[in-house]
């Protein structure tokens, strides 16, 4: 990606506001041909972060960047974009199945039409029906877990690691919602 004093000279160019023989003149200073033989790595880092011409940049070039870096980053990331598509499919698939069997039971000729409207009714319900997550387990940080980095023996599933600082942290915090939910009743 350019950067902004990139696009700032690019658009210069293009609207011919200056040459290439001013900028070239405009980038030879004094370190231009320094050498740096014989000189330490980190100095000749050093010397290579600051001793560049600070170029100016228009308003124009900055907001046309900002909005280039704006729609850069509205996009969705791709790995979300896929796991969307991926329960958009299952949907589909389910909803494809349970047409199916609707129409099967809508062609029963052996049943009236309210147990059909009754099974029809039973199905969706439980196609609707989620499944229930699974609860976080709460770890406490102490014994043979306090100072555990990454997953503790024993534990499946999801779980949260919690010491006594967060739990004072948590109740001082509720407390204060509290106190500050009852100063606007009284108002």
């Amino acid at each position: 990606m350019a950067t902004v004093e990139a696009m700032t000279l690019a658009y210069k160019l293009a609207n011919r506001e200056v040459t290439k023989h001013t900028l070239q003149d405009d980038y030879f200073n004094r370190y231009a041909l320094n050498d740096t033989e014989g000189l330490p790595d980190w100095f000749v880092e050093d010397e290579r972060k600051h001793n560049k011409p600070n170029l100016p940049i228009t308003k124009e070039v900055a907001q046309l960047l900002r909005e280039k870096l704006k729609a850069l980053n509205a996009r969705p990331i791709k790995k979300i974009a896929e796991a969307k598509a991926r329960k958009k499919l299952r949907a589909n698939k389910r909803l494809a199945s349970l047409t199916k069997k609707a129409e099967g039971i809508a062609q029963n000729e052996e049943m009236t039409e309210a147990d059909k409207s009754r099974a029809i009714e039973r199905m969706m319900s439980r196609a609707n029906k989620s499944k229930p997550k699974n609860k976080v387990q709460v770890v406490v940080a102490k014994g043979a877990n306090r100072k555990i980095k990454g997953r503790p023996k024993g534990i499946k599933g999801r779980y949260k690691m919690v010491d006594r600082r967060m739990k004072k942290d948590l109740r001082a915090q509720k407390a204060h919602e509290a106190k500050s939910k009852n100063k606007r009743r009284r108002k």
